[in-house]
């Protein structure tokens, strides 16, 4: 990803300390934190939806809501 030298060691902050980690153990966390925060982003997709069906089911075409963002 940023060099082909694997003993590059790359800071990484956890919270207000930096830890140094191998490029890969760091490509490791990061790929894990963004399968993290897509599962979060399609669970909130998926209540938003199901709000929305609610609202329009008691509401009707009397509100407006945002259209989805894909």
């Amino acid at each position: 990803m940023l060099a082909d030298d694997d003993c590059l060691m790359i800071p990484y902050q956890i919270g207000d300390v930096f830890i140094s980690h191998s490029q890969e153990e760091t490509q490791e966390m990061l790929e894990e934190e963004i399968d993290t925060l897509e599962s979060r982003v399609e669970s909130i997709q998926r209540v938003s939806a199901d709000l929305k069906v609610q609202l329009y089911a008691k509401f009707g075409r009397n509100i407006n809501l945002e259209a989805d963002e894909s």
